[in-house]
């Protein structure tokens, strides 16, 4: 069987990926959440969503302007990001372990990988590396994104608002050519899986 056939057969479809990440953003949230649950203030968190929404419904009923809402609301969100950043730091942490070492680990799986039976390999005859779990968390997983956000709350409000919005924008901007990506390619590789020269494979075949 010639190579291009082997990628069309043993592709794992966007559909098998799509509820494998949904299994393992479950398990992920869940695991921060629990960890971090106790050092956050929730009168405080549940304050700002309420300004929020406030804000926001000033702005629908035309209460305020739409240059008063988006500062009035970036300032809400920078206070919130403030107030949860250990959450941040304990998410970005379990990402790592999750998605990294535990996926370097058990061979290019993690556990809703196993479920949905597929497996990220090298795209050509080798083994993972560290490396390649890495990068390719850093771009998948929003790990990079999350990190560069929680440094830009640090600096200040300015530096939160316009860094987030650039990096959020790169970020869905990767998420839709992936998307479209495994869609349509015939080995069904993504943006991340070419820079690392990796692809996720079907295992119900094996």
């Amino acid at each position: 069987m010639s190579k291009k056939n082997s990628d069309e057969n043993n592709k794992a479809y966007f559909l098998q990926r799509l509820l494998a990440y949904v299994f393992d953003m479950t398990i992920v949230v869940l695991v921060s959440t629990l960890i971090s649950y106790p050092f956050i203030s929730t009168k405080t968190v549940d304050k700002l969503n309420k300004q929020s929404s406030e804000i926001l419904e000033k702005y629908q009923n035309q209460e305020i302007s739409a240059k008063t809402y988006f500062n009035q609301n970036m300032d809400n969100s920078y206070q919130l990001s403030k107030e949860t950043g250990l959450t941040n730091i304990v998410t970005i942490v379990v990402y790592v372990l999750y998605f990294i070492v535990y996926q370097m680990y058990m061979n290019g799986q993690t556990i809703g990988k196993r479920i949905m039976k597929i497996r990220v390999v090298k795209n050509e005859d080798g083994t993972l590396s560290m490396n390649d779990m890495l990068i390719r968390g850093l771009i998948n997983n929003y790990i990079l994104a999350n990190i560069l956000i929680a440094i830009f709350v640090l600096i200040n409000r300015n530096t939160y608002v316009y860094g987030s919005s650039i990096v959020q924008i790169i970020q869905y901007a990767i998420l839709i050519a992936s998307i479209f990506m495994i869609i349509i390619r015939k080995d069904g590789r993504s943006v991340a899986d070419l820079i690392c020269g990796t692809k996720v494979v079907s295992l119900k075949e094996e």
